[in-house]
This record gives C-alpha cells, structure tokens and sequence, in this order.
C-alpha cells in the first residue's frame, strides 16, 4: 500500500501483514549534456514491513521474511532494461522490542533507486 500517513493510529487500522511504500524525494543531481538532452532522476524510497504475531519473536521472524521477499522482487524486477528503474543503494533498519507485551514488529527499508531519461523522446 502506498502510504503518506504512517502514524500509529493508521497502522492499527490496517491489518497485518502489512508493506507501506513511502516515497520520501525526487532529486536529479547531474544534466548529462547541455541543454538537458539526458537526466538522471534518483529518488528514494521507504518501504515499511509491520507485522504482528504472538510473540515479539514470532513477528520479527515474520518481518524478515517478508522484508526478505520484498527485496528479492524489487532487486530482480527493476534494472533489467535501460529503460527501468534500477537499485543503487539500500539499507536496512530493524525494529528493537521496547516493551515486554510488544507484538507488533516494524522493520524499514531505505533504497535509491536511480533512472536515466532522454528528455528529447518524452
């Protein structure tokens, strides 16, 4: 689900397992030729994995899984052609347990993916 509203109230309202993509900012640091024929656009991206189980171990366990999945599909399905989207940086953050009754695991993903545009072919 793409997701701008992250909060906790909207996370509970959602049922679990549940993946929120969050684009955080578009940027295009170089013109590749004058007059801006060519561009790269990086923009990164945030990709959320909540889980809940019956224990904090069951849904870390779960969570990672899953986040597992997510990169595995996202890494084989973008950069096969010069046309798509393709990886060029990715980091991970993993959920710590705070309490003892916590059963709800949030695990994040950070990527930038970058693309190449030939802006005289729009």
């Amino acid at each position: 689900m793409y997701g701008y509203d992250i909060s906790s109230d909207m996370t509970n309202r959602i049922h679990v397992p549940s993946i929120h993509v969050l684009i955080r900012n578009l940027e295009s640091p170089t013109f590749e030729s004058l007059g801006g024929a060519k561009i790269t656009h990086n923009y990164e991206v945030e990709i959320f994995v909540t889980t809940r189980g019956t224990n904090y171990e069951n849904a870390y366990r779960s969570g990672l899984n899953i986040m597992g999945e997510v990169f595995d599909e996202l890494y084989t399905q973008t950069g096969v052609q010069g046309t798509t989207d393709s990886i060029v940086a990715y980091s991970a953050e993993l959920d710590t347990k705070v309490d003892d009754d916590e059963t709800v695991c949030v695990h994040t993903m950070s990527m930038t993916y970058m693309r190449r545009i030939d802006m005289r072919h729009r």
